[in-house]
């Protein structure tokens, strides 16, 4: 039986075919706004593969899983096409199938377990696409967040406690705001809670954390979550961010979940 999850891979593929160019960094055509990316996330495809199969082992259930294997240097799945295939036609046809597989998994998804409806009336798929990526900066300390960073499409500064009006998040959002903008509708449903509160995904990892992990270490505890509500202020924490300006990044989603 199919689960109503799609756990997608843009940048977790190792095949680099020499029939497609290398994407390049400083494309004036391609990359205009400040460079493109061509570094893969490492271990993505690893940990996407785990997920997946600790699903079907605990709930007898599979997941649509969809990876790109092709390296980030050949196409990048997590952008618009252009940028993400440099204009070849092989990479354009792969990252169109990457896409289109995701589109006909929610589809099945939408057909097996319904649809649910925003104050717009929009239509939105009742399922979860997790769209899985990596990060090795060394803004934060130990050469990378030790945090799982949870991104709804929702920056750092919407989730800013000390902002007016921005706690709960519900209170100035729009109907359409972040990618729980249907769920958020559901009963008993609410986007603060979906996104930091007790039931809140990385609530929910941090709660099958080992008890024996103190409550002050980091490692996969989940940003934003019931413990940690506030990206903004976690990022510019000195006892967390190691970054020169003050201010470690938070990744909120890409295109893929757009």
């Amino acid at each position: 039986m199919a689960a109503a999850l799609v756990i997608a891979v843009p940048h977790g593929g190792s095949l680099r075919p020499d029939y497609i160019n290398d994407r390049k960094t400083n494309d004036p055509t391609y990359c205009p706004s400040g460079g493109c990316r061509v570094s893969a996330d490492s271990y993505t495809k690893q940990i996407a593969e785990q997920i997946a199969s600790k699903f079907i082992q605990n709930y007898c259930k599979v997941p649509y899983l969809i990876i790109n294997e092709l390296h980030r240097s050949k196409m990048d799945a997590n952008r618009e096409k252009e940028e993400a295939a440099f204009g070849n036609a092989i990479a354009e046809s792969a990252w169109t199938k990457f896409h289109e597989y995701i589109n006909e998994a929610q589809t099945h998804i939408q057909t097996e377990f319904d649809t649910v409806y925003n104050e717009a009336s929009i239509e939105g798929v009742r399922g979860l696409v997790f769209d899985v990526h990596g990060y090795a900066g060394t803004d934060w300390h130990n050469e990378g967040s030790d945090f799982i960073q949870w991104g709804y499409r929702l920056s750092k500064d919407s989730l800013d406690q000390s902002a007016e009006n921005n706690c709960p998040i519900d209170i100035t959002s729009s109907s359409t705001r972040g990618s729980f903008t249907h769920a958020r509708h559901m009963p008993g449903e609410s986007l603060e809670c979906l996104v930091r509160g007790p039931k809140s995904l990385g609530q929910r990892f941090n709660d099958q954390l080992p008890l024996s992990l103190a409550s002050s270490m980091t490692c996969g505890r989940g940003l934003p979550s019931l413990d940690y509500p506030d990206p903004k202020a976690v990022a510019s924490d000195p006892a967390y961010c190691a970054d020169n300006d003050g201010v470690c990044s938070y990744y909120s989603g890409g295109y893929d979940v757009e």
